[in-house]
């Protein structure tokens, strides 16, 4: 094999291997976008739930100590988070 030969081939190997090290960042980075990368939502409270659903934070909290309304206990706190209480509402709207 001659050097310009060579020389080509390995042109094509690396091209070969940046649009392989390409599609793997992709990929990764479309996983840690599906998975939110590890990070955990920041929950609502009470009050900011009660502003957002336009009713009293007394309801709120009756709603949660009765299970209808999702809500997560941290010590004597109710938290809400707010993709759970986006899917609570989407199925409380569908017929």
């Amino acid at each position: 094999m001659d050097l310009p030969e060579a020389l080509s081939r390995l042109d094509k190997l690396e091209d070969a291997l940046l649009a392989g090290i390409q599609e793997l960042r992709s990929i990764r980075a479309e996983i840690q976008k599906n998975s939110n990368g590890g990070n955990l939502e920041p929950l609502l409270g009470a009050e900011e739930l009660a502003k957002i659903l336009g009713v009293d934070i007394g309801h709120v909290h009756a709603q949660a100590r009765s299970r209808k309304i999702p809500s997560v206990r941290i010590g004597k706190y109710r938290k809400f988070s707010p993709s759970q209480i986006k899917k609570w509402l989407e199925r409380k709207n569908t017929p």
